[in-house]
């Protein structure tokens, strides 16, 4: 599998391959046809064979919503989810961000990641780590050390920093011994489309840098290849009222998450280790 995205065919319950709504056929009276789902949104149900993992959770928001959907997807605790996801909390490291609007120093406990998540590998002994951070880093929000106002990943210099940190990260996170995911992000609309694009590139390279990296393909759950990410699905509401997965939505990408972390790690140990 390598350490490039992992693929439908390696998931064991499969929402691309197994879900679909009900719509006319365009007839009046006529048969109704199932047609796909635009986008898979997740998986409908957790493998009987997903147990015994214990998942370390990292990041910005979206990495707290999807922590809290990989909690709920294992009714049973079979598994162990550590979500230790801190909204507008990236890592970058800077001096500076805008909330609300204005720029205010960074929250410290926001740059003290490396000692955080140095101190939760040691502490869980994680198998897999899940870095989400490409929302929060991928926002025009943030001051860097020795700059002036904020920049982005569209940014050569924030990239070249982008680029250290993430390597940094994933030293940290599987040092352990871990594998490290890497979900890209979803597309931004109109004129801040050029970030999210910019944040898929970092991550997809971040993971082609790294072996005991992988690159979760979150985007494809969400929009489709031509960059269409719907709000509502077969009656799903994606997203709620913050612009983060709603309930339904994190529940079932927990469900698509801990079932390809699964089947990956699975395929590991079948290769002894390799990808």
């Amino acid at each position: 599998m390598g350490n490039g995205v992992l693929r439908p065919r390696s998931i064991l319950v499969s929402v691309a391959a197994a879900l679909t709504l009900t719509g006319c056929t365009g007839r009046a009276g006529g048969p109704r046809e199932p047609t796909p789902m635009p986008v898979p949104v997740g998986d409908t149900a957790l493998s009987p064979a997903v147990r015994g993992l214990t998942l370390l959770v990292v990041g910005d928001s979206w990495a707290r919503n999807l922590g809290v959907g990989a909690a709920d997807a294992d009714r049973d605790r079979r598994n162990v989810v550590v979500n230790a996801g801190r909204p507008g909390c990236g890592l970058m490291q800077p001096v500076r961000i805008r909330r609300r609007g204005k720029m205010v120093a960074a929250p410290a406990e926001c740059n003290r990641w490396p000692e955080r998540w140095r101190d939760l590998v040691s502490k869980y002994r994680p198998a897999a780590a899940l870095l989400e951070v490409g929302y929060w880093d991928g926002q025009d929000s943030q001051e860097l050390p020795g700059g002036k106002g904020v920049s982005s990943i569209t940014d050569p210099g924030f990239r070249r920093r982008f680029d250290a940190q993430i390597d940094r990260a994933i030293g940290v996170l599987g040092a352990g011994g871990a594998r490290v995911y890497l979900p890209t992000v979803v597309d931004n609309e109109a004129a801040s489309r050029a970030n999210s694009d910019a944040m898929n590139a970092a991550i997809q390279a971040a993971a082609r840098r790294h072996p005991n990296a992988a690159l979760l393909d979150l985007h494809g759950q969400l929009c489709t290849a031509a960059k269409v990410c719907p709000r509502q699905v077969s009656g799903i509401q994606v997203y709620d009222e913050t612009g983060h997965p709603s309930g339904t939505t994190h529940d079932r990408l927990g469900r698509w998450l801990l079932n390809s972390i699964h089947a990956d790690l699975l395929d590991r140990r079948k290769n002894g280790g390799r990808s």
